[in-house]
């Protein structure tokens, strides 16, 4: 008997036939092999709801830990801006003039354009000025005056406007003067702190 000739596209329908068993004998897994790793990985997978609560938990300790270095260097910037200069003005009133205009500017730079705020701050800049330059002068200490000049104009752009008591409380400490809490903590006791 001699060999069985196919026409070319009778070759093309058995090869599939003839290929079949030589796929089972490469290698293939076992048919249930594959169902059996399909059952691991949902019996591994969490459950939603818990994933969705340790990814909310993770969200909310990553903004803490991201606020809390924000906060240290802001800190760090204040504690920078708050020093005392080698060279100090002549006298107290003059000193204290000094460091109203550099508090003003400190407050315009943080306002960015802002016209409206601008007209606020222009209008109402006394309420703040006036009892910072008073107590500068109360104190009668240059290097304390002369640390919240430096303060107010050194200070980086990342120390928003309301933290400007935190520059003279950070040169208060700096210079023997008292800070904001020490007042208000001798104001309860009924004791008066006396200049620096």
């Amino acid at each position: 008997m001699g060999a069985v000739r196919l026409h070319p596209s009778a070759a093309l329908l058995y090869a599939p036939l003839l290929c079949a068993p030589l796929l089972f004998a490469c290698g293939e897994s076992k048919p249930g092999a594959q169902s059996k790793s399909i059952a691991a990985a949902f019996e591994t997978q969490s459950d939603p709801a818990e994933s969705a609560k340790q990814a909310g938990e993770d969200m909310r300790r990553l903004k803490e830990k991201v606020e809390a270095d924000r906060a240290k260097a802001i800190e760090a910037d204040i504690d920078k801006a708050a020093t005392v200069p080698a060279s100090l003005p002549a006298d107290i009133k003059t000193a204290c003039a000094e460091m109203r205009a550099a508090y003003d500017a400190f407050v315009g730079h943080r306002l960015g354009g802002d016209m409206a705020e601008a007209e606020k701050w222009a209008v109402m800049k006394g309420v703040d000025l006036d009892p910072a330059q008073e107590f500068c002068v109360a104190q009668n200490n240059l290097r304390f005056a002369a640390c919240q000049t430096h303060a107010f104009r050194e200070a980086a752009p990342g120390v928003a406007r309301e933290r400007a008591q935190e520059l003279i409380d950070a040169c208060a400490r700096k210079t023997g003067a008292p800070t904001r809490a020490e007042l208000k903590e001798a104001e309860r006791a009924g004791k008066t702190l006396r200049p620096s």
